[in-house]
């Protein structure tokens, strides 16, 4: 981009800021060359933020920063200043720029119905109020200051152009540019307000006159002008700052945007509405006996292999178990007994009591917690030497306590292709699935009860990896794997319910 070179060649860098989810647009900081490129650093160290700008327009949020990146090398803070690729675009750049520094004026109108014209830059779920009102009269240079409040904190900007919607999008880019960083403060005195104005009106305003300009760079990237005008206010010399650690990490934000998003719109708040609606203790005993069934069936089609009550080896103390477990221990390519494997089951997703309610429903309880007891996962297990069980697909059946054989047509060659690790997987004895069954908490939770059926497909696992260290078993979770294979493999859409976590379980090397 042309005005990327500008900025270089105005002795800076500039870089993509993460915005939140909640906020639509585009942001840039302004940084020392030396942090040009993005580059893996965990730790997070810091970079200085010479600037920060953001809008909904990419080049526009690059005009404001080339602008910001002159300012601080020319050091003239009382002069307005534009920078642009054309020089009729900088001029009215710095035009614009030298007017906002001005004190604005006192009294207000409402301006209404302004997102009919100028896009918000907010999500709509993000529940805040942003209001927006409009100083000055016809002749004038028109201001818009908008105000973004969230409960007991607000957002205070301002813009100033040559037409309202100019700076109605000035100001709404001000309050986009503060909310990228979090700039919230307490609440203010508002104008006096003395009408309302519906719409954003047409037209432009008359410039000023006895406007000073001078052109400061015109070369490489574009041109850079200075304005000044009679009473302008110096612009004070930017913060010392730090970018957020994200800056210090080689990605492209872009490519997060969507799990960004699912993140913010699955956030609880503190508004109407927003908690889970429907409290289980409230339903009717049969849909909570319903409820209380949360697994699939598969033993009216298939065989059945009960899981085995005694056999297993002794469990080592849990201090002891954790300690020696390790996920890349070699494995033997001794079978896995059945009784080993059932215990791991048994500790990960058993029922391991019942509570009664007091109209009398008797609950199952899990080894593990779940969300509303909804259990928004099942297990599979593809099993290859597993002494006592057919090779093949199994499901997990916590409530009758069985391993139903879903499908004995399972290569084990064709599954290790399908992960990032095949030398690995074949090492395996068997593989447990774990798939996220998303639509048991969905009708309660709805966007957060995709979080929940991850983070219960989580405890599940830990479960299942700490139960076979406790046995002295090898258990190697897996995240990289094909997930449309696996999912067609156990039977699931992908969508409703899905394949999220691999765990390869086999015996230890003697």
């Amino acid at each position: 981009m042309t005005l990327r070179t500008l900025i270089e060649a105005l002795g800076f860098a500039v870089r993509p800021y993460p915005l939140p989810a909640r906020l639509r647009g585009t942001a840039y900081a302004l940084v020392p060359t030396e942090h040009r490129t993005p580059r893996l650093e965990p730790s997070g160290a810091a970079i200085p933020l010479l600037a920060l700008t953001a809008s909904q327009e990419p080049q526009a949020a690059l005009r404001l920063l080339a602008a910001r990146a002159a300012q601080l090398r020319l050091g003239d803070p009382e002069f307005g200043i534009g920078a642009a690729v054309t020089r009729e675009v900088a001029v009215r750049e710095a035009l614009r720029d030298a007017l906002e520094r001005r004190t604005p004026p006192t009294v207000a109108r409402r301006l209404t119905a302004w997102s009919d014209t100028v896009r918000s830059p907010l999500h709509p779920a993000w529940d805040v109020q942003l209001d927006c009102h409009l100083y000055g009269d016809d002749g004038s240079a028109p201001w818009v200051g908008a105000v973004l409040r969230r409960d007991d904190r607000e957002i205070r900007a301002f813009g100033c152009g040559t037409t309202v919607r100019g700076a109605l999008g000035r100001a709404l880019d001000e309050v986009l540019t503060l909310a990228a960083e979090d700039r919230w403060s307490a609440p203010d005195k508002d104008p006096e307000f003395v009408g309302e104005v519906v719409g954003v009106p047409e037209g432009e305003w008359v410039e000023p006159v006895g406007a000073e300009l001078r052109t400061v760079h015109d070369g490489p990237g574009g041109t850079v002008v200075q304005c000044r005008l009679p009473g302008i206010a110096p612009r004070p010399e930017p913060a010392g700052r730090l970018a957020p650690v994200d800056l210090s990490l080689a990605g492209d934000p872009e490519l997060t945007r969507i799990s960004r998003t699912f993140h913010e719109n699955s956030k609880i708040r503190a508004a109407f509405r927003t908690l889970p609606p429907v409290d289980v203790d409230r339903l009717a005993p049969d849909t909570r006996r319903e409820l209380a069934r949360p697994y699939r069936d598969y033993g009216r089609t298939r065989t059945e292999q009960p899981w085995p009550v005694q056999g297993a080896r002794p469990l080592l103390p849990l201090d002891t178990a954790l300690r020696r477990r390790r996920s890349a221990a070699p494995m033997s390519r001794r079978p896995l007994q059945l009784a080993d494997m059932a215990r791991v089951l048994e500790l990960s997703v058993g029922i391991t009591g019942t509570a009664r309610t007091p109209d009398g429903v008797e609950l199952p309880l899990r080894a593990t917690p779940s969300a509303g007891g909804l259990c928004s996962y099942d297990l599979f297990v593809l099993a290859r030497h597993v002494e006592g069980l057919t090779p093949g697909v199994h499901y997990v059946h916590p409530g009758r306590r069985v391993l139903q054989l879903v499908a004995d047509d399972c290569p084990f060659e064709d599954v290790a292709a399908h992960t990032g690790y095949a030398g690995r997987v074949g090492e395996a004895a068997a593989v447990v699935v774990f798939v996220a069954a998303f639509r048991r908490g969905r009708w309660k939770y709805g966007e957060r009860g995709y979080r929940m059926a991850l983070i219960e497909c989580g405890h599940v696992a830990q479960s299942v990896v700490t139960a076979a260290a406790a046995l002295g078993l090898v258990a190697h979770p897996l995240a990289g794997f094909v997930d449309d294979y696996f999912d067609r493999l156990v039977g699931v859409n992908g969508t409703d319910d899905a394949v999220v976590h691999l765990t390869l379980l086999g015996e230890a090397q003697a």
